[in-house]
Parts: structure tokens; sequence; C-alpha cells
């Protein structure tokens, strides 16, 4: 059987396509190697423009007010530990900046691109089928047996360790554009009300340490740094987590029933590659499996539901014209970076920076301290989610 569309990867951008060429009527494939719903591993957090495309989707209309986090400020913290408590507005309208764990925030979106219409199957993709250079399908292994799926357009939605981009994109990228972090579930460990906190710190920038409450004394806490830096120091993650977790600003608030859970580590695949090819004959490369995450923040579920609505949509284009050609798909590249582009280079010249000057970064929030208003106007131009109001200048 050739469906219309093979998506490899139920994630945000996985099924977020999946949604968007199922309700146009295509006959879509969406594979995961797991059952869902399953942990994947994240930081957890969801800016205004990620709820905004969420709500778009239909998504967090179905999910009880108990499944997610309002966030309401901002703390960011410099390696001097000069800290800004800053408030902000959304700049979508009917938006949050909300904290959901990817558990249940995934399983909803795949759920609603099943109810679409899309098919799941459970099967780890091995390898690309073409012909005459042309993407044609994919081989899946599923109960230990090797099956050929074909399509006219495959989505590469896997992740950052995307077999599909491997195949079909098989340079190396150099480390610099790969975080690697850690992060677990905390429980009683003492919250701030509704206020995410970011902790840039020698040992890590332009990474950072991070705090994301989840509910009164429980968050996703962890870190993530640059993977060349890692691969320099030779730093183990786990202990330099438990480092941090152990240091004077972050002990004075475990509690008596501190449970750390679920510790792992992942990459992180950043925006900023030249020449990262995303657009082949028949396939197309998406959220995390693109390198399509924000070189600054880290964060990626944003890029990967607007990257993978916008490659289901071009898809549609390209089958209803009958062009599934690298030539035509190259529109969902060119709407992406029209979409992406400007953050993605604000927070390039950011990351560059903090590499390079980091001295720029104590010395600016000094000033804002002292001028809220600059810090308002050029944190605010970082990011299309955010008006920040004031400061609350803390150290």
């Amino acid at each position: 059987m050739e469906y219309d569309v093979i998506i490899v990867g139920a994630g945000p951008a996985g099924s977020a396509a999946a949604q968007v060429l199922a309700k146009h009527g295509f006959n879509i494939l969406l594979l995961d190697r797991v059952p869902f719903p399953r942990e994947k591993v994240c930081g957890d957090g969801l800016t205004p423009g990620a709820v905004k495309l969420l709500n778009d989707l239909n998504i967090l209309q179905n999910l009880p007010d108990n499944n997610r986090y309002r966030i309401k400020a901002i703390r960011f913290a410099t390696p001097r530990l000069q800290m800004l408590d800053v408030p902000f507005d959304a700049r979508h309208e009917a938006s949050d900046f909300l904290v959901i764990p990817r558990e249940t925030l995934d399983r909803a979106l795949q759920q609603q691109a099943l109810k679409a219409g899309a098919r799941f199957e459970i099967g780890t993709v091995r390898n690309v089928l073409r012909k005459d250079g042309r993407v044609i399908g994919c081989t899946v292994e599923i109960d230990g047996q090797l099956q050929e799926r074909y399509a006219k357009i495959i989505i590469g939605a896997d992740g950052a360790a995307s077999v599909v981009a491997r195949i079909l994109n098989p340079r190396k990228v150099n480390p610099k554009h790969r975080f690697l972090a850690i992060r677990a579930y905390v429980k009683g460990f003492k919250t701030l009300p509704g206020l995410v906190e970011f902790y840039w710190t020698n040992e890590l920038k332009p990474g950072y340490f991070w705090i994301f409450p989840l509910r009164e004394n429980e968050a996703n806490i962890g870190l993530g740094l640059p993977a060349d830096l890692y691969a320099k120091s030779k730093i183990d993650l786990k202990e330099m987590f438990f480092e941090y977790l152990n240091r004077p600003l972050f002990a004075e608030r475990k509690l008596a029933d501190l449970e750390i859970r679920s510790l792992k580590s992942w990459p992180i695949p950043l925006a900023g590659v030249k020449g990262f090819q995303r657009v082949f004959d028949g396939a197309m490369l998406v959220g995390d499996a693109g390198y399509w995450v924000d070189p600054l923040s880290g964060e990626g579920i944003h890029n990967a539901l607007k990257t993978g609505i916008i490659a289901g949509e071009t898809a549609a284009e390209a089958l209803r014209a009958q062009r599934t050609d690298r030539a035509f798909l190259q529109r969902y590249e060119e709407r992406s970076l029209m979409e992406l582009g400007g953050v993605i280079r604000r927070s390039l010249w950011f990351v560059w920076g903090m590499r390079h000057t980091p001295w720029l970064l104590e010395a600016y929030f000094w000033l804002a301290r002292h001028n809220p208003l600059a810090f308002q106007k050029f944190f605010s131009n970082l990011s299309k989610d955010f008006n920040f109001k004031f400061t609350k200048s803390r150290g």
C-alpha cells in the first residue's frame, strides 16, 4: 500500500504535520518507535508562541487545568548572580507561558492526529527507499520483521537522533551546533510561584541551569551546555547536575521529602548550521531532525510545531500539484526561515557574544538593573513571544 505521506516520528513536529495533512483528506501514516503515552526527555516549557500553535491545533482545549502550570515571570541570573525577575505579557492572544510534561503533551498531539484521520504504527525505521534519486518510502522493523512502506513524500520528524536525517544528510555537524542536556523531575524542592528560572554560569555558558515548576514544590530541573565544551572539559553531566543542586543557592530550597526521579540526558540540535540540507526529492526534515532548535534558549517545541505545520501544508500543496521534487518542496524551508529566521539570527548573535565577550552580559545586566527600559527593549527583541513589563533586581 502506498500512502500519500509517511511521517517518521510522532512528537510535536510529526503529529502536527500529520494532523494538518489528515484534515486535508490525505492518506497519512505516522510512525514511531514506541507506543504512546511515553516519556520524552525535555525541559517541558511551552512559550506563548508554542501555546498559540497548540491552541490552533485544538490540543490544550482537551487537557485539564491540573496538567499545566502557568508562568507569570522569568528569573534571569548571570554567572556573578546578578538577578532580574521579569514579569511579561504574552504577545499572542489567549496565550500563556506553560509547563506541561512531554508525556502528556505528546500523547495529546498524537491522539489529535489520529482523530483527524492519520494511521499510527509502532516501528523503527531502518532505511530510506529511493528510486532514481527520489525518496519513495522506508524500511521499517515491526515486531522483529523488516517491512517496506511506500509514500509520495516522507517527512523526517524523528528527533535529534533522526535516522532519516542521518541517511539523507550524512554530513557531520560541528559540535558547537549541539547542546547536551540533563534533567530530572524533582519533588520536595521549594519552587517560586509562577516563576521559571534561568542561571547562566561560567561552566555552562552559553548554556544554563534551569528550574521549571510543575506544581508547588515540584519542578523539572536541569542544565545544558554546548557539546564542544562538553567534549573539551570531559564533564560528567550527572555529577554536574548534583553539584549544581547542592550549591548553597539551591540547596537551601531542598525540603525534607526531596525526591529525584527520571534523571536523563539528551542531545539538542541547534539552528544555525550553514549548508545543512533539510529538503530532498520526496522528503523534508522537520523539528529537531532538521536542526531547528533555538540556539540561545534551547527551546524546540515551538519551532517543531511550526516547521511541522509548514511541512504539512507544503506537502498538501505538492500532492495537489503532483510535484514532490526538491525544487517544489523547498518552499517549506523558505517559509520556515521567514517565520523563524529573525529570532534564530538574534539568538546566534547573543550566543556568540556570550562565548567571546562574556563580560558584556554582566555589564548589560548591571545597566538593566538601573534602567529597566533598556532590559525591556533588548530582551523583547530576542523573542516574538514576550513583552517584558518591568524588572525587579536581586543581588
